[in-house]
């Protein structure tokens, strides 16, 4: 999906909440463009007074900004969604009907669309203002808005965001006392904002998965453009990431289990319960045993391990790790609805667990499933503990 932030006047694609948003947006593998249109300095507005002119900011100088910074990186085949500050969702309205966008969602954060009656803004966005839109076909472009204005603006009284909302049919939002809901307040996030972008997502089990151990990790999990796609865990939060996934699986699991590290699995414990319930669920579930040792298979762990699955529905095979080790490097991971991969990295001498990787780029996904491939192939199907 495409994100585009519109700031407002004398703002900026850093300013107030728009940096964490794009952020947030950007880690669950979204599109986001923030422009920076032309404005004038607020200091030299003052010092000019009401009677001058503005030099950068117009509403045409914001068309050939859009043209040549957001209209040639949006793609027909994904969909669109507008953020606006402030002047930003009056900017918006005349940009979905100049350049005849279908969009998905708007979200107008204090918005007006006439005079607010502070020249120092209505000196600068004059060209802007226009209350006789197409407002009929503005809606059909904009199926679904959200208007979010607050009780205590000293810009914008709320007459103005609710005068937008009454034409564009917008679901309207109060924020109490939360000013022009900029950094003024100390707004350099805005989760409301970020969760009715969040509804607009269809998100993979990966991206569900990356909200979840953000709210529940002390430390934000922030990534790059090198490794977008790449979540590290400690071993302590494998079993989490597990039962999540577990929860949430909604087409098909595959995974392998390491006789190498048996010890840190319990077959009765929480994580494999709802696995077993998971299989039952989806009703594609594979567990290949990965033997380190031919004696492994005749382990009472493992063999509990593979009575329980099996009562759940969970396809067992067997196949020893020397004989799929030349193409397959990891013996212990699994494919998640083919959306995502845990891998379990292991010390190969102390057989210690080091790291859970999750991945969710689509070649590295690619590449387990081939070795999901290679590894049937060569593993044996298991119908009862005695075949073990």
């Amino acid at each position: 999906m495409q994100f585009v932030l519109i700031h407002g006047a004398y703002g900026s694609p850093e300013g107030n909440w728009f940096p964490e948003l794009r952020q947030d947006l950007e880690s669950l593998g979204q599109t986001v463009i923030v422009p920076q249109f032309p404005i004038e300095k607020w200091d030299e507005v003052v010092k000019n007074g009401p009677q001058a002119k503005p030099k950068t900011q117009s509403l045409d100088s914001w068309f050939k900004t859009f043209e040549k910074e957001v209209l040639p990186k949006l793609s027909s085949k994904e969909k669109l969604v507008f953020v606006g500050h402030s002047l930003g969702p009056v900017f918006i309205l005349h940009a979905v009907l100049k350049y005849n966008l279908q969009v998905d969602c708007a979200i107008f954060v204090s918005p007006f669309i006439d005079a607010i009656d502070q020249w120092e803004f209505d000196l600068v966005n004059k060209t802007f203002y226009k209350t006789d839109f197409d407002f009929e076909e503005l809606k059909k472009r904009i199926p679904v808005s959200y208007v979010l204005y607050s009780d205590n603006d000293p810009y914008v009284t709320k007459n103005h965001p609710l005068l937008l909302a009454k034409a564009l049919d917008s679901s309207t939002i109060l924020v109490r006392t939360a000013g022009h809901m900029n950094a003024e307040v100390n707004m350099n996030e805005f989760p409301l904002v970020r969760d009715l972008c969040y509804s607009r997502l269809d998100l993979s089990l990966y991206q569900k998965f990356l909200e979840h151990y953000k709210k529940q990790s002390a430390q934000s999990y922030i990534t790059t453009s090198k490794d977008r796609g790449v979540l590290k865990l400690k071993p302590d939060e494998v079993i989490d990431e597990g039962i999540f996934h577990f929860r949430h699986l909604s087409k098909d699991g595959f995974c392998t289990l390491f006789t190498g590290i048996q010890t840190f699995w319990d077959p009765e414990s929480p994580y494999m319960q709802h696995a077993r319930e998971a299989a039952r669920r989806v009703k594609s579930f594979t567990r290949v045993i990965v033997g380190e040792d031919e004696s492994d298979f005749h382990s009472p762990v493992l063999k509990k391990q593979v009575e329980l699955d099996l009562a759940a529905g969970v396809k067992i095979y067997k196949v020893m790790w020397s004989d799929i080790q030349g193409e397959v490097k990891e013996p212990d991971f699994g494919i998640w609805d083919n959306n995502y991969v845990c891998v379990v990295r292991v010390d190969p001498k102390t057989k210690e667990v080091l790291e859970a990787e999750l991945n969710s780029r689509r070649e590295d996904v690619d590449g387990y499933q081939k070795w999901r491939v290679f590894i049937l192939g060569k593993a044996r199907e298991i119908h009862s503990v005695k075949e073990l």
